[in-house]
């Protein structure tokens, strides 16, 4: 039996690779996190949790020596910070306590999986050399990713595990109170439009409306998760993630209406973070007529994160081959992977 250890279980990343892990029968699941036990794993009772801020080192050193069995640990928690600089220091200390802290505990450690993320290529500062390859050089920091990968290698020879660091972008899920939720921006936007009687605008940039996009399933994530713990090839490795099917959103934009059952109009370059200011009303109006989630208005999406993706006017392409290549060959259709996700969170009654 192995004995994988989750941290950032809440996230969109994190519950995807909680659900993926709890299917599989020679595996047993251990989540981490500042906040309680996931609830609502599809088809599985709640793994084992362990509550700790993993900011607090001795607190991380006392409640993580309840892992000491922990033979593989896939690390997907994440601080958000006002500015790239302000990322560095708290994510870079979550991950060392959380490693200082099994070693501690004389945790069979035999292997690591990180996430990591697009802005390694500086896609977060403007237009970056497309396809984007793992080989390619390093751009001037602050990018937390790369004080964490130095992080991780470092530990890796200190302590005596291997590391995988897995690269996904704009990732889509199921997933509340996240500060990286592509799909509830948009699907919650979209509703704010049904129910207000005007047809579903794309928001963006009038360039990034016919750019050339990616996207990663947190499923197709949580595969390369279980891959990469269990593959050769992949020790000491980072490698890029994502659906491998690009697209435009002008083309994708009908898709997405089709599933609110709503029409939709010519784009207009908009700041949700401004046009969302007044909705929590309407909002709460939608909760309680539809029998949601009573989630505060507050925490249902970051719409700067959202503003940012469908502001983006330029290509963002990795490339998939070095993955493939070892091995990993998952892949998904990403129309019909928005359409899959935004049924769940219906299913699940996230969205009216």
């Amino acid at each position: 039996m192995k004995n994988v250890l989750l941290a950032g279980a809440h996230g969109v990343l994190g519950r995807a690779v909680a659900e993926h892990f709890a299917s599989l029968p020679d595996w047993a699941l251990t989540t981490v996190a500042r906040r309680g036990a996931l609830t609502g794993l599809e088809g599985h009772t709640p793994p084992r949790h362990l509550s700790v801020d993993l900011l607090d080192a001795r607190a991380s050193k006392e409640r993580l020596a309840e892992a000491r069995s922990t033979t593989h640990l896939v690390f997907t928690a994440y601080l958000e910070r006002p500015t790239m600089a302000e990322t560095v220091a708290p994510n870079v200390t979550m991950l060392a306590n959380t490693l200082d802290a099994l070693a501690a505990a004389k945790a069979p450690i035999e292997h690591v999986v990180l996430a990591g993320g697009g802005k390694s290529y500086g896609e977060h500062l403007g237009p970056y050399k497309t396809p984007a390859k793992e080989s390619d050089p390093r751009l001037l920091g602050p990018i937390f990713y790369n004080d964490q990968e130095d992080l991780l290698a470092d530990r890796a020879k200190k302590y005596g595990f291997e590391w995988t660091v897995l690269r996904p972008d704009a990732v889509i899920g199921l997933s509340l109170q996240s500060p990286m939720n592509l799909l509830m921006g948009i699907a919650v936007y979209a509703s704010m439009c049904k129910d207000a009687g005007v047809p579903l605008r794309f928001p963006g940039k009038p360039g990034a409306w016919t750019a050339l996009h990616q996207v990663t399933s947190a499923d197709l994530f949580a595969q390369a998760a279980e891959w990469a713990t269990t593959t050769k090839a992949a020790a000491d490795q980072i490698f890029n993630v994502t659906n491998g099917d690009y697209f435009r959103w002008q083309h994708l934009w009908p898709d997405i209406a089709g599933f609110f059952d709503m029409p939709y109009a010519a784009p207009q370059p908009m700041s949700l973070v401004e046009q969302m200011r007044d909705k929590e009303p309407q909002w709460n109006r939608l909760v309680e007529k539809h029998g949601l989630r009573p989630t505060p208005w507050s925490e249902v999406v970051a719409w700067g994160f959202t503003d940012a993706v469908l502001g983006t006017d330029y290509d963002m392409v990795q490339s998939t081959i070095k993955i493939r290549q070892a091995g990993f060959n998952g892949c998904e259709d990403t129309h019909a992977s928005f359409l899959r996700h935004l049924g769940r969170l219906r299913r699940e009654k996230y969205i009216p």
